[in-house]
Formats: structure tokens, C-alpha cells, sequence
């Protein structure tokens, strides 16, 4: 319990730091958030109503009262209104949090089913034809973005063989971003825990079994796989979280209404609780997500159970 404290109150001067430097960027931005209010809304603004935004925002105060006032609304549990819509800034997140959620579990799901069982089998037969074509494979798929992958699906299943909407249409909308971003990943993953497995395989334990006879199947996928799933719990660790807060590119090529879009369009206006609030909620997600590793440490390695906070992602 302890250990968990302490990881909880080294998260205070990140969170502190990050908000800090989001708000220093935002604040020294030659973009005016009171002229993109009213430019996004479409009505000619009089420089009265342009002061009279900014007096209620509190953006004709100095930067730390800002920063401060910020920090006080956001101990209370106020996020802001938004600066696009006047719309409470928490109903918007809440809003948004599911789509970028139900991405991120869906590809990184995907991605371990396909990467974990081909990536041990590939370090097992490494002279194998599967293997060999695997590997040309991962090599051209890691040299691709992302985004390019994207681009790529949408085009082949919208306009070539139609089978899904341009626009996200019910909950088959997530299907192609979860695609998308599962090949990326999965290119990457697949080589990482071959080398993994290899380096398990070639330990002196893996001849021991092999020599009182015990099966293939069972050092592979048991054993083999029981052993490196720390590396690979911490992979997954890091990855989640990048996959919470970097798929703005997939979201936006998608039209898919999660986080990483919201954030895009908040920078785009310049709206300050907006961009504040998704930065804090990422922040705390990383937290959280490397708190459920350490977890996960310790049920697949005795030693880490052990030996407390001798071990982080």
C-alpha cells in the first residue's frame, strides 16, 4: 500500500509540470482565444464584446493568476466551460473518453492476440517459411505511419469495396480506427517479443525441460510465455497509454469523435480549459494504467511480488 502512495504523490509535480508547460504554450500563442470565439461562431465581434470575452474568461489577468485560478477551479472539481460552445468542459470529456477508450482497448486487444502467438512462434522457428515471410512483413509494415495505414483502409473499404461508411455509422464505427491501429502496432510488437522469446528459449532451464520431456507446446505457451509476459505487461503499459493520448491522427482521419479529436479542435481555438483538462485526464490515465502493471508484476513474477517497488514501468 505504501509503494502505491508513493507512486501516486511522485505524479503530483508531473501533473503540476505538464499543466504547467501546456498553459506557458497556450498562454505565449499569438492566437487570441477571444478572436477565435468569435470567428469559429461566425458573428463580427465589436472590440467591446472581444473585452467583455475576455474579462469572463479571466484572459486579461496575468499568467500566474491564470494558472492559479485554474488550479482552484479544478480542486473543486470545475473544469471550465469550453471557449468553442460555452458547454461544461467535464460533459464534453465524458462525452468523448468511451470513443478514444473502446479504440484503445479494441487494438490494443487485437494486437496482443495476434502478436503474442506469432511472435513466439516465429523465435521458435526462426528458419521456418511463416517465419521468414513474417519478418519481411513486420519490416515493411514498421517502415509505414500509421496514418498511411489508415488512410490506405479507408480508401480499399469505403471506396473500393464499400463494405463500410465514410462517416462512423453505430459501433461498426470502430472497427476500422481499431484496425488501423492494431497493424501498426502489431508490425512492432511481433518483432519485440520474438526477441524476447529468444532470449527465454536460449536459457539453460528451457534444455532441462526439454531433456525429462516435457512438450513443445506446453515450454512454449506456458512456460516461455509466463516469463516474458512482464516485458510484455510492460510494453502494453506503455503503449496504452500512448494509445490515450496519440490517436488525434487516426480520430481525425476517421471523423471519430473520441479525445484525441477534441483535443485537436480545442488547439485549434485555442480553448484553454478544453486543452487543460484532456492534458490532466492523460496524465492521470498513465498513472492509473502503470499502477494496474505493477499489479500485474507481481502475479507473473514472485520476485517482483517480493521485492516491493523494485520494479517499474
Amino acid at each position: 500500500m505504501k509503494y502505491f502512495i508513493k507512486r501516486l504523490l511522485r505524479t503530483i509535480p508531473i501533473v503540476i509540470g505538464v499543466t504547467l508547460i501546456t498553459f506557458s504554450l497556450i498562454y505565449l500563442s499569438p492566437i487570441d482565444p477571444a478572436h477565435m470565439h468569435f470567428h469559429q461562431a461566425g458573428a463580427p465581434a465589436t472590440q467591446e464584446m472581444v473585452e467583455q470575452f475576455r474579462h469572463e474568461h479571466h484572459l486579461d489577468e496575468p499568467f500566474f493568476t491564470q494558472y492559479t485560478n485554474w488550479w482552484i477551479s479544478f480542486l473543486k472539481g470545475d473544469l471550465g466551460t469550453s471557449y468553442q460552445d460555452s458547454r461544461p468542459v467535464s460533459e464534453k470529456i465524458m462525452k468523448a473518453a468511451p470513443y478514444t477508450i473502446s479504440i484503445a482497448v479494441n487494438s490494443m486487444v487485437l494486437t496482443l492476440i495476434v502478436s503474442i502467438p506469432l511472435g513466439i512462434y516465429c523465435a521458435y522457428r526462426k528458419q521456418s517459411f511463416l517465419t521468414k515471410s513474417v519478418d519481411v512483413i513486420t519490416q515493411v509494415g514498421i517502415s509505414i505511419p500509421t496514418f498511411m495505414i489508415g488512410l490506405l483502409l479507408l480508401y480499399l473499404f469505403t471506396s473500393v469495396f464499400h463494405i463500410f461508411s465514410v462517416l462512423p455509422k453505430d459501433s461498426t464505427g470502430v472497427i476500422m480506427p481499431s484496425i488501423t491501429i492494431m497493424l501498426g502496432m502489431s508490425f512492432r510488437y511481433i518483432k519485440q517479443i520474438q526477441k524476447i522469446a529468444s532470449r527465454e528459449l536460449e536459457k539453460d532451464y528451457i534444455k532441462g525441460l526439454r531433456a525429462r520431456g516435457i512438450g513443445t507446446f506446453s515450454i512454449l505457451f506456458h512456460t516461455v510465455l509466463r516469463n516474458t509476459m512482464v516485458e510484455v505487461i510492460t510494453l502494453t503499459a506503455v503503449s496504452f497509454g500512448s494509445l490515450l493520448s496519440g490517436v488525434a491522427l487516426i480520430e481525425t482521419i476517421f471523423n471519430w469523435p473520441g479525445l484525441g479529436k477534441l483535443l485537436v479542435d480545442a488547439v485549434v481555438s485555442k480553448d484553454i480549459p478544453m486543452i487543460q483538462a484532456v492534458v490532466v485526464w492523460l496524465v492521470l490515465a498513465y498513472v492509473i494504467i502503470n499502477l494496474i502493471a505493477d499489479l500485474l508484476y507481481g502475479i507473473f513474477d514472485a520476485r517482483i511480488r517480493l521485492g516491493g517497488d523494485s520494479h517499474e514501468a
